[in-house]
Order: C-alpha cells, then sequence, then structure tokens
C-alpha cells in the first residue's frame, strides 16, 4: 500500500521539479534527506528517486529563461576549493581507489546540490520551500520517532532507515538538532494558527527523539542549542516555557537506562564507547602527521590494513591512556573534524573549518545588516536561526563522522541565497519593528 501511494503521487513531484527550479532543488534535498527507498518494500524500491529528481530539476534549469550567472564569493569558493581538494587527496590516497572514489562522487553530487541551489533559490518564498523540504523529510522523522517514543513509553530505541546517510542514532540526533531552529523559523513566519502548532509540537516531538536516540553527543547538542537559543531569544520566558514543557513530557518516558547512560559523561575516560572514539581520533591524527597536506583519502581510517599500520593505542596516552585498546579494530573517525583530517590532511581541515567560519560569519554580518537598513525582520530571524544551526553542527559534529552532509551544505546555500538575493532586493520597511532574535 505505500509502494502504491508512493508511486502515486512520484508524478506530481516530478511535474513540479520540471515546472520550478527552485522547487527542483528542494525536491533534490527533500529526496536526500527522506531517502524514499527506505520507506518503501516492494516494487517501489527499485526505483533510483534520487536520480529521476536530480534529472527534472536539471532539466527544468536547462529550459529555464531567467538563468543568471554565478555569483562567487568567499564561501563558493572555499567550497569548491575543498571539493578540488579532496579530488587530490583522492588521487594520492593510500586506501583502497575504489572506496575512495565511490565516496568522492557522493560529496561532488552534494557540492553539485549546493551549486545548483545558489542557482536557482531568489527570493525568500524559495529559501521556505527549500526549508520545508527538510521539515518534511528530518523534521517529519523527528516527529514519528518522537511519537512512537512517547507511545512506547520509552522502550522505542531509535535509529535512522537502514543505507541512509542518518542511520546511525548519533547522526540522526545531529540532524534532528539541526532542525530545530529551522522549525522554530517556520513557525515565526507562519501566520495560520494550526501550523504553528503543528510546527510547536514538531520541536517539542524533536526534543523526544533526540532524546530517544539515546546519543550523549546529541544531548550536550541539545544543551548548548537550547541554551544559546534561550539566551538569544527576546522571548525568553516563551520559549522556556516550550522546553520545559518539552522536557516534562520527555521524563515521564525516559528509562532508567537513559539516565545510566547519560551518566558516563562524567565518567568518559572509563568509557569503553568513549575511549573508541579517542583511538580513532589518535589514529586520524597519526595519519595526517604522516601525510600532513592530503592526509589518507576517503576512509581510510577504516580500512584494515592502514588502521594496524599505526599504533593508536600507544599514542598520546599522556592526554588520554588508551594502552589497553590495542585489540580493538578499525573505527569510523566520529568527529566531523578528525574525519576530515585524517581524510585529507591539515589543509583539508583548514579548508574546512574556514568553510564553517565564513557561513558563520556571513549569517552575522547579513543580520546585522539588515538590522541596519530596517529591512524585513525575517530575515533577520532566518540569519540568526541558521547560526544556531550551524552551531549545532558544529558542537554535535564533533562526536559524528558527518563531514560530507546534504544538509549542512544546504545551510551554507541558504547563507548564500539570503547575502546575495534577498539583501539587495528587500525594500527598507516603513517602520522596523525588531526581530525576536538577537545576533
Amino acid at each position: 500500500m505505500r509502494d502504491i501511494f508512493f508511486l502515486l503521487i512520484l508524478p506530481f513531484l516530478l511535474y513540479a521539479s520540471l515546472k520550478r527550479p527552485f522547487i527542483g532543488a528542494a525536491m533534490w534535498l527533500w529526496v536526500a534527506m527522506h531517502f524514499p527507498n527506505g520507506w518503501v518494500y516492494g516494487f517501489a524500491g527499485n526505483f533510483r528517486y534520487n536520480l529521476i529528481i536530480v534529472v527534472c530539476a536539471f532539466l527544468s534549469y536547462i529550459k529555464w529563461q531567467d538563468k543568471q550567472k554565478l555569483e562567487g564569493d568567499k564561501l563558493t569558493f572555499l567550497i569548491v576549493l575543498f571539493l578540488l581538494w579532496t579530488l587530490v587527496t583522492s588521487i594520492t590516497t593510500m586506501s583502497i581507489p575504489a572506496i575512495v572514489w565511490s565516496e568522492w562522487i557522493e560529496f561532488l553530487k552534494i557540492t553539485l546540490l549546493y551549486i545548483f541551489s545558489i542557482l536557482v533559490l531568489r527570493n525568500q518564498l524559495h529559501i521556505n520551500v527549500f526549508i520545508w523540504a527538510l521539515a518534511l523529510s528530518v523534521g517529519f522523522y523527528g516527529c514519528l520517532e518522537g511519537l512512537k517514543y512517547i507511545a512506547s513509553g520509552g522502550g522505542h530505541r531509535i535509529a535512522g532507515l537502514s543505507g541512509h546517510v542518518l542511520s546511525d542514532r548519533n547522526e540522526l540526533a545531529l540532524a534532528f538538532n539541526m532542525m530545530l531552529p529551522l522549525l522554530v523559523y517556520l513557525m515565526h513566519i507562519n501566520k495560520t494558527n494550526w501550523i504553528k502548532l503543528g510546527l510547536m509540537c514538531a520541536v517539542v516531538l524533536n526534543v523526544v527523539a533526540i532524546i530517544g536516540t539515546y546519543s550523549r553527543g546529541g544531548t550536550v547538542a541539545l544543551l548548548v542549542v537550547g541554551g544559546y537559543f534561550w539566551w538569544q531569544s527576546k522571548r525568553k520566558i516563551l520559549y522556556a516555557v516550550l522546553l520545559s514543557f518539552s522536557l516534562v513530557i520527555a521524563s515521564n518516558y525516559i528509562p532508567s537506562s537513559w539516565t545510566n547512560r547519560m551518566d558516563t559523561l562524567e565518567t568518559a575516560q572509563e568509557d569503553s564507547s568513549f575511549l573508541g572514539r579517542v583511538l580513532a581520533w589518535k589514529h586520524a591524527v597519526l595519519m595526517a602527521n604522516d601525510n600532513p597536506f592530503t592526509g589518507g583519502g576517503f576512509k581510510a581510517g577504516q580500512t584494515s590494513y592502514i588502521w594496524w599500520s599505526y599504533d593508536a593505542a600507544g599514542s598520546f596516552n599522556e592526554l588520554v591512556d588508551t594502552a589497553h585498546l590495542g585489540h580493538v579494530a578499525f573505527k569510523a573517525a566520529h568527529s566531523i573534524y578528525f574525519q576530515v583530517l585524517g581524510d585529507h590532511g591539515y589543509i583539508g581541515l583548514l579548508i574546512y573549518l574556514g568553510i564553517i567560519f565564513t557561513a558563520y560569519r556571513k549569517a552575522s554580518r547579513v543580520a546585522k545588516q539588515v538590522r541596519r537598513t530596517n529591512q524585513d525582520e525575517s530575515i533577520v530571524t532566518l540569519c540568526s536561526l541558521l547560526k544556531v544551526s550551524l552551531l549545532a553542527y558544529c558542537v554535535g559534529g564533533a562526536g559524528v563522522s558527518l563531514a560530507y552532509f546534504d544538509m549542512f551544505y544546504a545551510l551554507l546555500a541558504i547563507v548564500f541565497v539570503i547575502d546575495h538575493r534577498l539583501c539587495s532586493s528587500v525594500q527598507p520597511q516603513a517602520q522596523y519593528r525588531g526581530s525576536n532574535y538577537r545576533v
């Protein structure tokens, strides 16, 4: 039944993607984050929905009459430079070429999503549709899993769809944290009461879903994002009540196993899971020290013969002692920073950090510029909340391997479009009321 339903609505989605390039960009993002193949089980699972949607998006752009030249700026330059640098590290890789080139092609697709998005998104409506694509994929899954967690009385263990980029519960918790500020933005701009109420429920359910992942990194990111978001808001009482309401609901369903797992944050250096991550971080550093310019290439640290060629367990023990973990087999990097360092060396890490810093600074600068020129307050709100999403990525990403993540590059595209499209086109308002969020 699910297969039939999805195939019935697919022609309408394809038609919309062909009709408007910005809808094609939103559908491209939606299909990447929603992962339709993970929701169907019969004949509908044989289709490559992502390829079909992308082809429709490109066809829409080809026949579009209002094309503009690609505007370059520091952010786009760094993203393209990072792609080219990963090409260099893939050529010089010490890992298995077939794996490395497969990962590079996936990253190329993500970069193309960014470039396509900044070409076709022109106004705030386009951006809003783009954000709704995230809300109806990542946000929808958060609501669904949050409801399951509540219905099961806290017994449901939340995890992502098998085969999806967010299959791991820690990565899923990061995506939910990044989604929260965007849901608040949609709540802010919508005037219809029932939509506002639905989005408010979505915020609560996504908070519950983060808790239900049992992800310690996700919980830390939630605390940081919640605190930052509350501090920046002028409606501190309202959002304190909303957050308290979410936590009260969640607390009624939190089993002792969850609190026991969170308690291990105080004794992290004795926890085997944390020490395993430290081992992977040490390995990334050793690999980068051996290859400071190019690193090992995509997923080099997860290649067995490369892993065993370094004594990660016996290194840097003056910082964290992992001497007793010499038997532990290869692990993923478990950190966006160490992932890039091990994969692409110190130069790659420098470029990557430059992307994050530039995007965050650009969002701050644009918000101040819009406020100074008395333009639409919703743009200030969007910029401020985008900064919270980027903060969530930086904090939560310290414990997961999501350096090459579609949602992150979608946020970068939104920041670019606000700077180059909205700020130059929005007319000053007669009277500026101020945003609910400060920069």
